[in-house]
């Protein structure tokens, strides 16, 4: 088209409108921009202005940067986010190091006994393994001073002045000689491993314990079971009881090496409706083991991908008490070198299309989570070295005496503890000759009920016994299979994966 046609005066009324017109919508847009900006910073200003105004006037004020931290700190709690956060540095290294399974401390699990505390875990790779610290010691004082005089107003030993020192020096108590030993503990940073328990329930089923998802969970889950299959294992019981969660990604891969190639095994929603992300199986290892995984309520967040995943694809059946509800993904945004933001960013869904959060209200009402398959009345860890609830202080340091004492003279006379049922048989006949069983004055229910308390009384404090032989002796698979009497969930999963099998009796 030549441009003599462009200039006619027919032509350039039209465009004239079209520039007009033109104009007029972008200046529209213009302003909307400018009048959007201007809110935007109006509102900057209202926080600006509200904590300038707080520092100047009020009468109990703070310095501007606590200010600015509580003000943000109430942003969150605007938001209804329980999972929301202002981390400073302390609390972002906390959270980073549970993520990527750092520890911090000693490494030690105690509990209260009697005048001292007795070591009921020392955690793999950490300070307390590696100064020679095991099982079974108890502890009786921290740089010379007792530690019954070292604890704090609740009993806490760990939260003592000596024993929360960067380097302590432990004095132990140690059977089957009843040696007293010195150690010196450093404090410090160590790997927290995923599998906090694993071994071989019968000759044909492994056990794993995953006690929590962080940073290469999935690899050690792999690398563990894969041992156990080596040994025999032909079935796994997985126990996911107590596990919060920790990193989704992880979780996705290890409930992956359960499932077929290519399976979902859960997917994302992000802000604003946008589709759903799904994350399916890249690298499946034992599609086809068969596989029972014990929940409880506190089964939760990653856990729970997993536990879903394998329910949903029907390679499992759970067993226990329905989980958590933890159906949300976080997210840590640095804000400064000193501060960071843990923000709700995503809901997960199980591979039905399930969301599982925990919803509003109270009792039954306030539960999402996963309903198991095989309905339990508790699921609950149980301590095999535990005292049972309600038990009088009398009887209970009566029965920590006896154990003590038998297990120290079965350690030091060299009792074998395979097979464990003629262990275990040996010990209560040696505590019934210890301490026996009262003679009744006449017959009756008051009668009754002694027998029946003597009855509890001796299977405590045999049981007892038998844990500290085996802690001592390092038999952590043997008191693994001794524990499944006390654990009614790991019973029930155990039968279910190979139903009407017999423990191994070594």
């Amino acid at each position: 088209m030549s441009l003599r046609r462009l200039t006619h005066p027919l032509v350039r009324v039209p465009l004239a409108v079209v520039a007009i017109g033109g104009a007029f919508a972008g200046g529209i847009r213009y302003e909307r921009e400018a009048t959007r900006s201007r809110d935007e910073w109006a509102d900057a200003r209202l926080l600006s202005t509200a904590i300038d105004s707080v520092r100047a006037n009020a009468l109990d004020s703070l310095p501007s940067d606590e200010l600015i931290r509580r003000a943000v700190s109430g942003m969150l709690r605007e938001l209804q986010d329980p999972y929301a956060a202002l981390l400073r540095p302390d609390g972002y290294a906390r959270y980073q190091g549970t993520l990527q399974g750092t520890g911090q401390g000693m490494g030690l699990v105690m509990h209260r006994d009697g005048g001292s505390y007795r070591v009921t875990r020392v955690a793999p790779g950490s300070p307390a393994l590696a100064a020679g610290v095991r099982a079974g010691d108890r502890i009786l004082a921290a740089d010379g001073v007792p530690v019954s005089a070292a604890r704090d107003s609740n009993g806490r030993v760990g939260d003592s002045t000596r024993l929360s020192a960067q380097r302590v020096r432990l004095t132990l108590w140690r059977a089957p000689h009843g040696d007293t030993v010195d150690v010196i503990v450093q404090r410090g940073a160590w790997h927290v491993p995923a599998v906090s328990e694993q071994g071989m329930l019968a000759d044909s089923v492994g056990y794993v314990r995953l006690a929590t998802i962080t940073a290469g969970a999935a690899d050690e889950l792999e690398q563990v079971v894969d041992g156990l299959r080596h040994r025999g294992a032909q079935a796994l019981v997985l126990d996911l009881r107590g596990n919060t969660g920790g990193l989704f990604e992880d979780g996705v891969r290890a409930a992956g090496l359960f499932l077929p190639r290519g399976a979902l095994v859960s997917s994302l929603i992000g802000r604003g409706g946008a589709d759903a992300q799904p994350y399916r199986v890249r690298h499946s290892r034992w599609s086809e083991l068969p596989l029972t995984v014990l929940v409880d309520g506190r089964t939760a967040s990653a856990a729970e991908v997993i536990a879903a995943a394998l329910q949903d694809h029907g390679r499992a059946l759970l067993v226990g008490t329905p989980t958590y509800g933890k159906g949300l993904v976080q997210r840590v945004v640095r804000l400064s070198p000193e501060l960071a933001l843990r923000l709700t960013t995503a809901r997960w869904l199980t591979p039905r299309g399930v969301a599982l959060e925990r919803r509003t209200g109270k009792g039954a009402a306030a539960r999402g989570g996963l309903a198991p398959d095989v309905l339990l009345d508790d699921a609950s860890r149980v301590d095999p070295a535990g005292m049972p609830v309600g038990w009088s202080a009398s009887a209970s340091r009566r029965a920590q005496m006896v154990a003590d004492t038998l297990a120290m003279r079965a350690l030091r006379h060299g009792w074998a503890t395979r097979p464990a049922p003629l262990l275990e048989a040996h010990l209560r006949d040696s505590i019934m000759t210890m301490a026996p069983a009262p003679r009744p004055l006449r017959a009756g229910r008051q009668a009754t009920a002694r027998a029946a308390a003597y009855a509890e009384w001796l299977g405590v404090t045999t049981r007892m016994a038998m844990v500290r032989v085996l802690e001592v002796q390092r038999e952590s698979e043997a008191l693994l299979r001794y524990a499944v009497r006390e654990d009614a969930a790991l019973r029930a999963g155990l039968d279910v994966v190979a139903p009407g099998l017999t423990l191994s009796r070594r």
